[in-house]
């Protein structure tokens, strides 16, 4: 329906004759359109194109205005007949229908100006239960306009002002934009904020709202609705200024017999989110948001109010902060986010406590102006490995090694230490210092532009309390408490606070120093963190910090920190068993997980991938029991490791004995309900889970009776607390072996399995001749399991083109998972046999 149809329904349904009034023929359009901008239906349609298609709410606007428009009639028609032509007299003027009745006037009560006669709208002769009540203010003291059906109330609306900002505007401007020639005194001056009345002399902003020409003074702020109500008649002006305030939903709760759905604010965390001064009702009837949704809302306080009005989901922005300012504003991806007026102080204070290229999300409000900045606020702490106050070329730069809440270490440049006195050069290690900047003291940091660092000493270092006794878990893993200090001391010294608990959002730093290199790992939340054990209470007692940012005793500790050292058992419910294969794409990094490695692996039998925390570098061929994983899925530590590679490097911390071992010394066959590995005998559970891991990196599922005697395979095997196997992973070796045959060397036999069929490929050290072919003999045999013997089930050859040191031969009849070996011979020469378990 175009808007000039709609124009042309609603003026015949308000009485309108559209033969009289030519809405019909050629002309229609035009004088549709010029008597519906008349009579008022295009009223707040400015931007209105009436010969398009209307929009909902272009037409529910027409609607209503069309309701609050008079009626119109006709006078009758007379006809009269003049020598046989018929004349019509009268009839062709429309004129308001009228009553004197008072009481009927429920949407408007003007009058005629020739007359005492009220003019009835539309819904007063046909919607006689609704009413418009005209002369009221809204929540925030506007002017205001109220319809109600009946007795049930359908809401309050403002009028519209006559001028209006969403920016802290100046008084001159307010008195150039009303077209003013004179000023208005204060006394003709009235101001309402958030629907109270505001005492001129006790403003901020000025002593006195005098309305005059060039005053500089400011009303309202960035984000602050603030709308201008000029009364021409009487010559006084209304300010109306509404607030933006921003919460996090705390609550949903759904509707009941007795109470429609609402939601609540978290007003516990005052220190990020803003609520009116002196409001304590933070409900809102509604259905609409979701636990944790940043909303936007207004506040009144006018008498029977005192409630939040309106609430909005926020939009928000996601990247990089690169600048901000101490009056709130933040820059994102290149884009400057002013501060909405009630939120600048705390985006400002916020702002200061995050490192410059931050992710952040800035919330804004419906003007655009940020009302809420989040970010990973967890990295502004770190824990103090060391510091210097003389390096540089001339000694006159301080330094310090930090380790931060992502598990990772930098050493930064420092302008200065707060809170601490600065006790010497060098930090002292495995030393407490009552506020003084001590290794392993945690701090919090700021970060300016030229990436120096300010430090503040939050948490002195201390050697865990020897009284909490031997194999006494200091963490528990899934357990909110902890026990790890004399009193459980948080915080420094001289504003030390106790404290026992854990909560989701608690950081966990371990410092690992039980291998050849140390190696840091972190965990966020109770449920995450490993159980962590004091073995001996005359030992070495590790260090440890604790800090808590909310001042009360007993509150949940934001930051702890902890040594492993050899007095310290780490371990984990989690009872996985990885084998990994080896790396796939080496050292990665993504801005949400930092930087680690990925790794090819099973685990419990499960092909996947595993991400490691680069401090916990694998290497191929590792046997994993009790990973342990942060709060990002990354594997940060383990209750026990065995590798093939015993002395590398990049491996932090090689175990041979405890649960896991390795042998490469082969294996044997079941014999009398044990087996033998690595020449020692174990006996096994009833469900011992064995594997086979071919030459090809496949892992196949097999039974303990399947192992046979081998001496090349490596074996990789957990054992229980009293000894027998759980878990055996065997390694086919390929192991060559060197013969001289005649005038040729073989190198290898390898069995490989290829698009469904086996193959025997045979390599020799080196060409075997230039000019011709070479044929090898091949035999290859079957293990029985039942008699323990090699059955011979294929005999042929394997040619090596000339120039060539390879050749292949299919195998009939092999199958997936079972044993074969391939013996070779060249000119009667000697033999070369290799085991092979495929699939």
């Amino acid at each position: 329906l175009t808007g000039l149809a709609f124009a042309k329904v609603l003026l015949v349904a308000l009485g309108y004759d559209a033969e009289i009034e030519e809405l019909v023929g050629p002309t229609w359009a035009i004088n549709t359109a010029t008597k519906a901008t008349s009579v008022g239906l295009l009223a707040d349609l400015e931007d209105i194109t009436l010969s398009s298609v209307l929009t909902r709410e272009e037409a529910a606007q027409m609607a209503l205005n069309a309701m609050k428009t008079p009626l119109v009639e006709y006078d009758a028609k007379t006809s009269v007949s003049v020598d046989g032509t018929t004349v019509v007299i009268g009839g062709d003027q429309a004129h308001y229908v009228t009553t004197t009745i008072a009481k009927t006037q429920t949407i408007s009560n003007t009058k005629l100006s020739n007359s005492n006669d009220y003019t009835i709208e539309f819904a007063e002769q046909y919607c006689q239960d609704l009413r418009k009540l005209d002369g009221d203010t809204d929540a925030f003291e506007r002017p205001a306009t109220t319809w109600r059906l009946k007795n049930a109330d359908i809401g309050t609306y403002a009028d519209e002002a006559d001028l209006s900002y969403t920016a802290a505007v100046k008084v001159g401007t307010i008195y150039t934009d009303l077209g003013l020639t004179k000023g208005i005194a204060d006394e003709d001056t009235t101001v309402y904020e958030d629907g109270r009345l505001v005492d001129s002399t006790a403003h901020s902003a000025w002593t006195g709202y005098d309305i005059v020409k060039g005053d500089q003074r400011k009303i309202g702020g960035n984000g602050a609705l603030t709308e201008v109500y000029y009364d021409t008649e009487n010559g006084t002006i209304l300010i109306t200024i509404v607030n933006t305030y921003v919460g996090k939903v705390a609550g949903v709760y759904a509707a009941t017999t007795t109470k429609d759905a609402y939601v609540t604010l978290k007003t516990a965390d005052a220190a990020n989110f803003t609520f009116p001064s002196g409001a304590s009702n933070f409900s809102f009837e509604t259905e609409e948001f979701a636990k944790d949704d940043i909303v936007a809302y207004t506040y009144s306080y006018k008498a029977g109010e005192a409630c939040i009005e309106s609430m909005a989901l926020t939009e928000s922005v996601t990247g990089t902060m690169s600048t901000y300012t101490t009056t709130g504003s933040v820059t994102v991806n290149g884009t400057k986010y002013d501060a909405n007026t009630v939120s600048a102080v705390k985006i400002a204070g916020f702002s200061g406590t995050v490192d410059k290229g931050t992710e952040v999300t800035v919330y804004l409000d419906e003007y655009g102006y940020g009302l809420y900045v989040d970010a990973n606020v967890t990295d502004q702490y770190a824990v103090v490995l060391n510091y210097t106050e003389k390096a540089g070329d001339f000694n006159t730069t301080a330094k310090a090694e930090l380790l931060f809440t992502d598990g990772t270490t930098k050493t930064v440049e420092v302008e200065k230490v707060t809170g601490a006195n600065i006790g010497g050069n060098n930090v002292l290690a495995n030393t407490k210092k009552d506020n003084a900047l001590s290794k392993y003291d945690i701090v919090s940091y700021s970060v300016d532009s030229d990436d120096v660092y300010t430090l503040t000493l939050l948490a002195d270092a201390q050697a865990v309390d020897s009284s909490v006794g031997d194999d006494a878990k200091l963490i528990e893993s899934g357990k909110n408490a902890f026990n790890m200090m004399t009193g459980d001391m948080a915080n420094k010294v001289s504003d030390s606070k106790t404290t026992t608990a854990l909560d989701g959002k608690t950081i966990l730093l371990m410092a690992d120093i039980t291998g050849s290199k140390t190696t840091y790992s972190v965990y966020e939340g109770f449920a995450n963190m490993p159980t962590v054990t004091l073995l001996d209470d005359a030992g070495t007692m590790p260090m440890a910090a604790v800090y808590m940012k909310k001042t009360a005793n007993g509150s949940p500790a934001t930051v702890i920190f902890i040594v492993k050292n050899n007095n310290v058992k780490v371990s984990s419910d989690n009872q996985d068993i990885i084998y990994v294969k080896g790396n796939t794409v080496g050292d990665s990094y993504t801005t949400e997980l930092g930087s680690y490695y990925e790794y090819d692996a099973f685990i419990n039998g499960e092909e996947t991938t595993i991400k490691v925390d680069p401090g916990k570098r694998l290497q191929s061929a590792t046997l994993i029991y009790g990973p342990q994983y942060n709060s990002k899925g990354i594997l940060v530590g383990y209750e026990d490791m065995v590798c093939a590679a015993n002395a590398a490097v990049s491996v932090s911390a090689i175990t041979s004995d405890g649960d896991l071992r390795y042998t490469a010394s082969g294996t044997n066959s079941v014999v009398n309900d044990v087996i033998e590995l690595g020449g020692i005998y174990y006996a096994y559970t009833s469900d011992v889970n064995v594997y086979y891991i071919t030459v090809d990196g496949e892992l196949v599922q097999t039974t303990i009776d399947s192992i046979a005697e081998d001496s090349d395979d490596e074996v990789f095997y957990k054992l229980n607390d009293k000894d027998p196997l759980t878990d055996v992973y065997v390694k086919v070796v390929d192991q060559p072996t060197s013969v001289t045959p005649g005038s040729g060397v073989l190198s290898s036999a390898v069995l490989w399995k290829d698009a469904g069929v086996m193959k025997a490929t045979i390599t020799t050290t080196g060409v075997l001749s230039t000019t011709n072919a070479t044929s090898i003999n091949v035999v290859a045999e079957e293990y029985m399991k039942a008699t323990n013997t090699w059955v011979p089930m294929f005999t042929g050859s394997v040619t090596i083109a000339a120039n060539a040191s390879s050749g292949a031969v299919e195998i009939p009849g092999a199958q997936s998972g079972n044993i074969y070996r391939v013996t070779a011979t060249y000119q009667n020469g000697s033999v070369t046999s290799v085991n092979f378990t495929m699939s």
